[in-house]
């Protein structure tokens, strides 16, 4: 998914490049709201695979507390 926004983001700066008047704007916005989607996406991802982590940690240290004389 990221690798197709990429590639999407790179078409729509090309085609502003080489265009001019309303085509040039639209590209410039599909390319600015496509690199946020991108941005939010990789950030979800990275929640996702740092959560786990964190809950792992506080059982973790349910166990150190449980353990403790």
């Amino acid at each position: 998914m990221n690798k197709l926004l990429i590639v999407a983001i790179g078409l729509q700066i090309g085609l502003a490049l080489t265009s001019d008047g309303l085509i040039q704007a639209l590209a410039e916005l599909t390319a600015f709201v496509l690199t946020v989607s991108l941005y939010l996406n990789y950030k979800k991802a990275n929640a996702e695979s740092v959560s786990p982590s964190k809950e792992l940690q506080s059982n973790n240290n349910r166990q150190i507390e449980h353990c403790d004389p």
